[in-house]
């Protein structure tokens, strides 16, 4: 199969990484594969580079190159291409590239529920394939030392990279006293309650309290006003969590965005810098734990698991249907739950001060990891699902 994969923009370049090692395994599979970087000239030229060599498949994350066109129609039409692409969000956050018109669409994403969410909301239709693939696990070159001793020299106690979104925002409250205000909070409220339940449970159930019945018309028209309450609730979990480990004297280290007005707050807390993906890989390999918090995947992964798994590192993470399908909890990953959120700071200072046992996580985590969530697993049932929507 020859796929063409694109590089986009990237705030930490963790998608731009995702490209490069899927498309090495893809051609460890025996596959020809082209990466276009449309970052890195001018992306005219480049499409057009495309459309004189063409592919079987192209590929981005995020939708990245979805609406490319040539003469008002799709481009991937004309070449008689498949256009794929791994969302890395929730469908809320990715409406118009997953509109883009193509007859031969395959969309993969994160979470379970978000292709129920697309089957549900009637936007199934116009897609060649829906599936579900979390991504796979970025590594470094060599795979680091599993062993007690290599373990014992790790200096990162807890590791967390990403974006503090700081307070949650509630948009709709500003809003006139009516039934779409309702609903969002209604929504809200349920989804902060419980982290595990998807938007459109939450959905439903805000309906049944209004007296109300979920249809696909009523879907349809109430679409938009889902985006606000599925923000809300991906950053309020986020932001309670942290507080709670800050309060509790969790030794944290963090690096991402916009960290210094909780560092201050919170004297526990190590602010090491934006930093890059890349960068990350090699703090993942100093790390004894590194922080997940799931930021909405209710049954799904994020690639922050498999990737510090693959460092060797020891993964603490909220509860997820998908973990509890693909790891051994308490062996190969250390889970706590919402409804008992208070009890995270104990139970990862427990994790802390037992280091063997937290060496034997990271290493069962590891050996998991490797056999089965790299992104070289992630290429072989990219490619059977190809195949089979063909």
């Amino acid at each position: 199969m020859h796929i063409t994969l694109f590089k986009g923009q990237s705030q930490y370049g963790s998608l731009r990484l995702h490209i490069d090692q899927l498309a090495a395994a893809l051609a460890e599979q025996g596959h020809v594969t082209r990466v276009v970087d449309l970052m890195a000239g001018d992306q005219l030229a480049l499409l057009q580079g495309c459309l004189d060599a063409p592919s079987e498949v192209y590929l981005g994350f995020a939708g990245v190159g979805a609406d490319w066109t040539v003469g008002g129609a799709s481009a991937y039409d004309r070449l008689g291409a498949s256009y794929v692409s791994l969302y890395v969000d929730h469908p809320l956050h990715m409406q118009a590239r997953l509109a883009a018109p193509a007859r031969k669409k395959v969309s993969f994403f994160l979470d379970r529920s978000h292709v129920q969410f697309m089957t549900a909301s009637g936007q199934a239709r116009g897609h060649a394939h829906l599936g579900f693939l979390p991504p796979g696990g970025n590594e470094l070159g060599d795979p680091p030392d599993l062993s007690d001793e290599a373990f014992a020299r790790r200096d990162i106690p807890v590791l967390f990279t990403g974006t503090y979104r700081g307070a949650p925002e509630l948009p709709w409250r500003d809003w006139a006293d009516t039934p779409a205000r309702s609903i969002c909070e209604l929504v809200a409220q349920r989804m902060a309650a419980d982290a595990r339940l998807p938007v459109m449970e939450a959905f439903k159930a805000a309906l049944l309290d209004l007296g109300a019945t979920l249809t696909p018309d009523l879907f349809t028209e109430c679409l938009p006003l889902l985006k606000p309450p599925q923000a809300f609730a991906e950053a309020y979990h986020r932001e309670r969590l942290l507080n709670v480990l800050g309060e509790a004297g969790v030794p944290l280290h963090v690096w991402g965005h916009g960290w210094e007005p909780l560092v201050d707050r919170q004297p526990s807390f190590t602010y090491g810098g934006v930093g890059s993906f890349e960068e990350t890989l090699h703090l993942l390999r100093r790390a004894r734990v590194v922080l997940n918090i799931n930021n909405g995947f209710v049954a799904g992964g994020h690639e922050r698991v498999f990737t510090a798994m693959c460092a060797g590192a020891a993964v603490f993470s909220d509860e997820s249907k998908y973990y509890a399908d693909a790891f051994k909890a308490g062996r190969e990953i250390a889970l706590f739950a919402w409804p008992q959120m208070d009890k995270a700071p104990g139970q990862l200072m427990a994790l802390l001060g037992d280091e063997a046992r937290l060496a034997a996580i990271a290493r069962a985590g590891a050996k998991k990891a490797q056999a089965e969530h790299r992104w070289a697993d992630r290429a072989r049932k990219l490619v059977k699902a190809l195949k089979q929507a063909a």
